[in-house]
């Protein structure tokens, strides 16, 4: 009967990140809020619909609203990083439940494990908030494109150069290393109660973001809606977070998006 009830419990928690995943892909694509898509904006940063049926220009003018603005922009990269960093983590909240279950036949508290997918959620929160800001102040500098949301080719091309070499510092190596194994951070933090656990959750959402912050700055070139790169980098993020185990593989793809970058500046100022 414990069995059943603890696989209950699993696939309840299973079904319902999964409900918020789909959730988060859904309000991403279909833009809400925004005056379009993100299909419409990526076929736009492919150059395949003109500008002329984008969305309006930012007005500074008595019609914009910064406030809703910043609103508005900030579900729209909190929704983003959903979609993207949460179904990574569900194997490891799904191990979280388990390694619960266990310390509950040894008559040890049981805590919430939602505090744990929770916490992780609000550490990207935390992230959108100062995406937002970064999003906010390019926008009325008219640094970045309010059509295509995306920046110039000389800003692009030093983002990309400093992401590649962030993919081969330690910092980049200790973040994925714990991002990779959280029995690390369940063994060697006493969760005894709700709040451990929310802390735990909140240590892991920091080393993962630790891990891919840079990746999703590259978003501010590529464009902010491209569901291309969203998909990319996601598959990218779950590939390097269980696959490509060997250090190896920071090099080679810290390298490659250092050729992107000098990629950008030789196409556009040779």
């Amino acid at each position: 009967m414990l069995f059943l009830l603890n696989r209950y419990h699993r696939s309840l928690i299973l079904i319902i990140l999964i409900l918020i995943s789909i959730f988060s892909w859904f309000y991403t694509i279909t833009g809400v809020g925004m005056n379009m898509s993100a299909w419409q904006m990526t076929l736009m940063n492919l150059n395949l619909i003109s500008h002329s049926n984008s969305m309006e220009m930012m007005e500074h003018g008595k019609n914009y609203n910064i406030f809703l603005d910043f609103i508005l922009l900030f579900f729209m990269w909190f929704f983003m990083m959903i979609a993207m960093m949460l179904p990574s983590v569900i194997p490891f909240v799904i191990m979280f439940q388990k390694i619960n279950e266990e310390r509950k036949k040894l008559q040890y508290q049981y805590v919430a494990t939602f505090n744990f997918a929770l916490s992780y959620i609000a550490v990207w929160g935390l992230f959108s908030f100062l995406a937002t800001i970064i999003h906010l102040i390019l926008k009325i500098s008219n640094v970045l494109n309010s059509h295509t949301m995306s920046i110039g080719y000389l800003l692009g091309g030093i983002l990309f150069i400093l992401a590649g070499i962030y993919q081969m510092t330690p910092l980049k190596d200790s973040c994925l290393y714990y991002c990779r194994n959280p029995i690390e951070l369940f063994s060697s933090n006493k969760i005894f109660s709700n709040w451990s656990a929310f802390y735990v959750g909140l240590k892991h959402g920091f080393f993962c973001v630790g891990c891919c912050w840079v990746l999703m700055l590259l978003l501010f070139y590529v464009g902010v809606m491209n569901l291309f790169w969203i998909a990319g980098l996601s598959i990218y993020i779950i590939l390097e977070k269980y696959f490509f185990r060997s250090k190896k593989m920071n090099y080679i793809s810290g390298i490659l998006i250092i050729f992107w970058g000098i990629r950008i500046f030789y196409v556009n100022f040779s």
